[in-house]
């Protein structure tokens, strides 16, 4: 867990003890970037702190974060500053591996990392279904734990499911309220734990 506000508010008054690189995260959709906002402060060390030295780029979907990872790793080959980029894009339906190779000619020699959510966001959610019945009754998590479409939640169309079973499911709240309870070391989907190995690894 991160620090409390006042060693936060002790690290802002003395910038040398933040990390010196700047990380650019570029995201689909906002959903992903309000749920990183409140998750990676989870996961990141003291040395980065949001709009400090890190930052959240939410996008307009999948063609439009595309378009744009060319031009912000242009925009940034000559800047002051080191800096690193990640990249988190969706699955959907797409091939894993031809995905992600698409992404990495679009990054050229830039220091990137590239996840890729199995299959989307929401199947993090699932992935700890405990969290999601606390912050929705109606969903029973011994219910639909072991059912076979939620064994690998990474395999499951997740956020159709969701929206099914809690009619109240919204992404963006979703996204909010999952980012500071979502288990961690415990959470069963595969992309969810390459992304914070991969983030962790990164940074370190």
């Amino acid at each position: 867990m991160r620090p409390d506000v006042k060693l936060r508010d002790v690290e802002l008054q003395n910038p040398n003890n933040l990390a010196t690189e700047r990380v650019e995260i570029l995201v689909e959709e906002l959903s992903m970037s309000e749920f990183l906002k409140g998750f990676l402060p989870r996961i990141l060390s003291e040395k980065y702190i949001l709009e400090q030295n890190y930052f959240i780029r939410p996008h307009n979907g999948k063609n439009d974060l595309q378009k744009s990872i060319p031009k912000k790793i242009r925009g940034f080959r000559n800047f002051h500053q080191p800096t690193k980029f990640v990249i988190v894009h969706d699955q959907d339906s797409n091939d894993c591996r031809t995905l992600k190779k698409e992404l990495q000619g679009l990054c050229g020699a830039a220091s990137v990392l590239i996840r890729i959510p199995c299959r989307e966001l929401e199947s993090w959610y699932l992935g700890d279904t405990d969290s999601l019945e606390a912050l929705y009754p109606r969903f029973k998590s011994a219910q639909y734990r072991h059912r076979k479409a939620f064994r690998n939640p990474d395999e499951c169309s997740a956020a159709a499911e969701l929206e099914r079973l809690i009619p109240e499911f919204q992404k963006v709240a979703a996204a909010r309220s999952m980012a500071s309870r979502i288990a961690i070391t415990t959470n069963t989907s595969p992309s969810f734990q390459a992304f914070v190995r991969g983030l962790e690894q990164f940074l370190a």
